[in-house]
């Protein structure tokens, strides 16, 4: 079951070199797959208009009331995970909003989205965790 899936990003020079593609553990594919669904704004995929995260639609917005802002992230992500990532099941997200003073050139007030997925891995009903971090306004993650 080990290294059965690919890494992301595709490497698609070394498919077409017939080189080996590097490949990775189920629970990275499926925290890459979450990955790639919180940073991607919807519309941005081509084929799939609602493939994506809420998150984008208010980039560069004021917060004005934050636990509504973070029910709404909460249900949005969860019901992308759940439509998209299907090797995964149970699924529970975890959404805080802290403000940061984020000082480079200037100084600058940015909000921090940190992302907490929780569910089980349906082939080997293994509990699943997966924390990602970001800032919005404009996008920067790490």
């Amino acid at each position: 079951m080990d290294n059965a899936y690919y890494n992301l990003p595709l490497q698609l020079a070394r498919i077409s070199q017939k080189k080996e593609h590097p490949k990775c553990t189920l629970h990275e594919s499926v925290a890459a797959m979450v990955h790639l669904i919180s940073v991607t704004y919807l519309g941005e995929c081509k084929h799939d208009d609602t493939f994506g995260c809420e998150i984008w639609e208010h980039d560069f917005e004021n917060i004005v009331n934050k636990q509504i802002y973070r029910e709404r992230l909460m249900n949005s992500i969860q019901k992308t995970i759940t439509r998209l990532e299907q090797r995964l099941t149970n699924i529970s997200i975890d959404v805080q909003i802290e403000q940061i003073d984020y000082r480079l050139f200037q100084r600058r007030i940015k909000s921090r989205i940190i992302l907490k997925v929780f569910g089980t891995l349906v082939i080997t009903n293994e509990p699943f965790t997966h924390t990602d971090q970001f800032f919005i306004g404009p996008l920067s993650y790490y």
